[in-house]
């Protein structure tokens, strides 16, 4: 029997809520519902560009969480294992060429989205807005299927949340595309980020969807 995180769209999810049809039965809507009451109680910023980042670090750690609680479930004690067989899956995520491209990624993306915020207007406003959403889905899920990738009982982890990076990314270029389109000013960088999304893209779909 599936478990109730192939159920519901959690790890298959990029967060946008609004524009999902599961709300109604979906545990990632009622933890992000919890998650923008707590940081409204901290008296933390829940929009923006510094907010996502931040709740892309604490979604690493919940992640870790995880992954920790499955192999725990599996019976497998990581503190058991002697040096020769003990790896942390966590830190090579951190450090796999593919994170670290993806990574890179969000903070050009970032850099950018503060140097174009002056330009847009209404008739961008939405690609704009696609654009500060889904850059930081793509290391976020990018690392989760790297971590996912090397256990069989949780390869569906690494598939679904590799076909959510691939989707942000893909709603990036069109984005990126969009706006270049639109603004002179800024159209080698959109077409540049455009290319580097689609580098990212062709290479989670090569590394999460050909393999057995």
């Amino acid at each position: 029997m599936p478990s109730s995180m192939e159920i519901l769209p959690f790890n298959a999810c990029d967060y946008r809520c609004e524009r999902c049809l599961e709300t109604e039965r979906c545990a990632v809507f009622r933890m992000g519902k919890e998650r923008d009451e707590r940081n409204f109680a901290l008296g933390r910023e829940t929009e923006g560009i510094e907010a996502a980042l931040r709740d892309v670090g604490e979604i690493f750690a919940e992640t870790t969480d995880m992954l920790l609680e499955k192999a725990e479930e599996m019976g497998i004690d990581l503190d058991e294992l002697d040096d020769t067989e003990q790896r942390n899956p966590f830190e090579e995520a951190k450090n796999d060429p593919l994170y670290q491209r993806a990574y890179e990624f969000m903070t050009m993306t970032r850099a950018f989205l503060e140097r174009a915020e002056p330009l847009i207007t209404p008739a961008a406003h939405e690609f704009y807005e696609d654009v500060i959403w889904h850059h930081t889905i793509v290391p976020a899920k990018t690392f989760r299927a790297i971590g996912s990738d090397d256990e069989p009982e949780i390869r569906f982890d690494a598939v679904n949340s590799a076909a959510v990076a691939i989707k942000s990314l893909t709603i990036c270029i069109m984005a990126f595309d969009e706006l270049a389109s639109l603004y002179s000013e800024i159209a080698l960088e959109c077409r540049e980020l455009s290319e580097t999304a689609a580098g990212i893209k062709g290479s989670v779909r090569e590394r999460f969807t050909t393999a057995s």
